[in-house]
């Protein structure tokens, strides 16, 4: 990520982020929508529902904060795996995916401003925080179920 000299976020940089949020997030809405039809472990079905509609959720906010400015396009490629085949390598990747989510909005957080942009760290922290308890349900499952 860019930035001005203080490196804040600036304006237009926050349309890509929150674009590529945005995207990230219905990818692993339809991703986990997938998953849920042929995971046989009815826990694990549940979990993946929830976190489904957890990550429709969180996009959805980013489209709301998502800054509307006249000649800016947003970026919105992202680059989402399919993870992997099995239920026990799915628990670990989507784990994986939860931590890179969490570890991209702390570097998110550190670069905007709360009093210039409240809406931004409000969205950033709120989604932060679901995804800490969606780490943490995925937390306590034994791989291999």
């Amino acid at each position: 990520m860019s930035g001005g000299p203080s490196g804040q976020l600036g304006i237009v940089e926050l349309v890509d982020v929150c674009a590529r949020m945005q995207a990230r997030n219905l990818a692993l809405f339809e991703l986990l929508g997938g998953w849920i039809v042929d995971t046989a472990d009815p826990d694990l079905q549940r979990l993946f529902t929830q976190a489904a509609h957890r990550h429709a959720w969180h996009a959805d906010l980013w489209a709301a904060r998502m800054p509307l400015i006249a000649g800016v396009v947003p970026d919105e490629s992202v680059a989402v795996h399919q993870g992997a085949g099995a239920p026990a390598d799915r628990v670990r990747w989507y784990r994986d995916a939860l931590d890179d989510l969490t570890s991209e909005l702390d570097a998110l957080l550190a670069r905007v401003d709360g009093l210039l942009d409240p809406s931004t760290t409000r969205t950033a922290e709120l989604v932060q925080h679901d995804l800490t308890q969606l780490r943490d349900q995925l937390g306590g499952r034994r791989i291999g179920r």
